[in-house]
Formats: structure tokens, C-alpha cells, sequence
């Protein structure tokens, strides 16, 4: 039987992991990019190599929106996300460098690409939103239900975009922007709710002191939450 202390630990340790592969994965990059604009002629490897740091640094910062979850009641959740932005980041890279034949990839190769682009996208912004599920106020829970299901909604469309060649549809693409403005607009107005609207903390005291309280809040005439805030000021 584990301990919440041992959890603690072996979370904080998946975390350090997580962040410290990610963190390499970018700084050798960004290494890479750096000679490559140092070198006399960049040419198309140059230019292949500064196209791979920035793919890389950028599904990095969505693996590390991923791993904030890690810890937390919904950890698997992002570990799985990570993994997800991982893949997408090694076949985004495996198209850079696919050599002289990119222009005959099949056409499900991109298909995949933007597939697996769009799903890393939802799932990093859905990963920091998650972050608020203990939340205790009904405002912030259920705005976070509706921004996460307008996500998922917005995801399945562009999928039907990229596989059944949906841009034809005026109303479908309509939709998407409609939805995708939705949820953007949640993706804000929530993270602020929650701090508008922090939890109240609730403390529960023996019952003498609780009656106590009461009686000497009723004896100044104060609340008792009047009572006892100069003890709770930092």
C-alpha cells in the first residue's frame, strides 16, 4: 500500500524526468540550429536543421503543457498527451528530412501530419485546463465542462476536414471558426473565473472551539469569518 508521500515523490521524480527530456531534446536542437546558421551556407540541410529545431521546440512546450498534469489526479491523462506530442514530433520530423523524394509522399502522410498536429494542440490546452478540475465553484467546473467539450467538438471537425475533404463545405468550415472562437473564449474566461472566484477553504474545528468562536463573535457583535481574519492575514 502506498503512501501519499511516497505518490508525492514518485510524481515529483516522473516530472523531473519528463521536463529533463523535453529540455534536452530542445537544447540539442537548438544547439543544431545554431551551427547550421553559423556554418558559410546554410543550403538545404541548414535549412532543415533550423525547420527541425523549431518543430521540436515547439511540441516540447506542448509536451511540458502535458506534463503539468503530472502529480495530479488526472496525471495519466497528460502523460498520455506527452507521449502523443512525442509521436507527432518525431513523423513531423521524419517528413523534414524525408530526403529528395517530398514531393512524392503520399498524400495520407500530411493527412496524418495535421492530424497529429491538431490533436497535440487540443490535448496540451486541454491538459492546462485540467489543472483547475478540483476547482469547487460551479461557474469555473462547469465552464471548464463546456471549454473541454467545444475542444473536442472543434477536434473532430478539423478531422473531418483533413480526412474527408470538407473545405467545400462552407457551413462545415463556418462551424469550426464559430466553435474554434468558442473555445478559445473559454479557454480564457475560465483560467480568470478561477481567480475571481477562488475556493473558499473550509476548516473544521473541534466542536468546542467552533461553539467558542461563535459565542465570542456573538459577544463583539462580528461575524466569526471578522472574528478570526487578522489571524488568518499573512
Amino acid at each position: 500500500m502506498t503512501t501519499p508521500v511516497t505518490d508525492r515523490t514518485r510524481a515529483s521524480a516522473l516530472r523531473r524526468i519528463l521536463v529533463t527530456v523535453i529540455v534536452a531534446a530542445f537544447g540539442f536542437a537548438a544547439v543544431m540550429g545554431i551551427v547550421a546558421l553559423l556554418s558559410r551556407s546554410l543550403g538545404e540541410t541548414g535549412s532543415r536543421v533550423l525547420l527541425t529545431t523549431a518543430v521540436v521546440g515547439l511540441y516540447s512546450i506542448a509536451a511540458l503543457c502535458c506534463a503539468a498534469l503530472a502529480g495530479r489526479r488526472l496525471a495519466a491523462f497528460g502523460l498520455v498527451g506527452a507521449v502523443v506530442a512525442v509521436v507527432a514530433a518525431a513523423f513531423t520530423v521524419f517528413l523534414i528530412w524525408i530526403g529528395p523524394v517530398w514531393g512524392n509522399v503520399p498524400d495520407g502522410y500530411y493527412r496524418l501530419l495535421w492530424t497529429l498536429v491538431t490533436l497535440t494542440l487540443a490535448w496540451s490546452f486541454a491538459s492546462l485546463l485540467l489543472l483547475l478540475v478540483d476547482r469547487r465553484r460551479r461557474a469555473v467546473a462547469w465552464g471548464l465542462r463546456v471549454t473541454l467539450a467545444l475542444f473536442a467538438v472543434v477536434t473532430a471537425l478539423l478531422w473531418e476536414l483533413i480526412w474527408a475533404d470538407g473545405w467545400n463545405s462552407e457551413p462545415l468550415v463556418r462551424g469550426i471558426g464559430v466553435l474554434g472562437i468558442l473555445a478559445a473564449l473559454g479557454a480564457i474566461v475560465v483560467p480568470v473565473l478561477s481567480i475571481l472566484l477562488p475556493d473558499r477553504r473550509v476548516v473544521r474545528l473541534p466542536e468546542g472551539i467552533a461553539e467558542a468562536l461563535v459565542e465570542e463573535a456573538g459577544r463583539r457583535g462580528v461575524t466569526v469569518e471578522e472574528l478570526v481574519a487578522p489571524l488568518l492575514l499573512p
